[in-house]
């Protein structure tokens, strides 16, 4: 009888270790994970910024965040319905799907419904994307145990890093750790490192992902005639811009 006990545990324990380690599902960030600090949605801590990269900081006029402006007077890349970007679309409150294929792991965003590819067929990280940059960036990843490190280059620094206007350079450099750490809970925390517009790398506070188990991602377009139409009917009126 307790033979079949050990086993039934083990069996368990077993199943629970391989569905931790499974990241795929939908996804919603929530349930934990901070909400920021005074510089950036990643981060509670004050970055320390490079003389570039405190220009670049100051450029950036968004209309969330501790620097908000008013949205029609700002320069958010998203006011003409341009692509959110890769660290942007994982820190904002909208779903994912992400789908472990042999070979390479997708992931879906809801968020201007578009994908990006972390490559786990064993390539090296190369030191340059000459074909880059590009809005989500070219990934490469592997397994450490339970947990997917995912080495993250050639982001497209017209990307704002989050609603805050964060900003990051082309020589950024960007490392995930994704952890499933319970059935229902996913974590991430990323390092940045980027010596041209900060003076030492930076590690974000973990944000946490929870699944939904019956989600189904929409389609969420900003498409630019409808930015536009939103752009001179409410947003510059409402700031009595003309």
């Amino acid at each position: 009888m307790r033979s079949v006990f050990i086993t039934a545990m083990l069996l368990a324990s077993g199943a629970f270790a391989q569905t931790a380690a499974g990241l795929d599902g939908v996804w919603v960030r929530g349930g934990g994970g901070g909400r920021g600090g005074p510089t950036t949605q990643w981060s509670p801590d004050a970055l320390a910024f490079t003389p570039a990269g405190q220009k670049q900081l100051e450029a950036n006029k968004p209309g969330k965040g501790p620097r908000a402006v008013v949205p029609a007077f700002g320069n958010d890349p998203m006011g003409g319905a341009n692509p959110p970007g890769l660290y942007r679309t994982l820190v904002y409150n909208r779903a994912f799907e992400t789908v472990q294929l042999p070979g390479r792991i997708v992931q879906l965003f809801e968020w201007a419904k578009t994908w990006r590819v972390i490559w786990m067929d064993g390539r090296p990280v190369p030191d340059d994307i000459p074909e880059g940059p590009y809005w989500y960036g070219y990934s490469v990843g592997k397994w450490e145990g339970d947990t997917l490190v995912v080495q993250t280059m050639a982001l497209d620094e017209r990307a704002w890093f989050d609603e805050w206007g964060t900003p990051i350079s082309p020589d950024a450099k960007v490392e995930e750790r994704w952890r499933r750490v319970s059935k229902d809970k996913m974590e991430l925390v990323i390092k940045v490192t980027d010596p041209t517009f900060y003076v030492k790398p930076w590690v974000s506070d973990p944000k946490v992902y929870t699944l939904q188990p019956k989600g189904e991602l929409i389609e969420m377009i900003f498409a630019p005639m409808d930015e536009i139409q939103f752009n001179n009917r409410i947003r510059d009126p409402a700031a009595g811009k003309k």
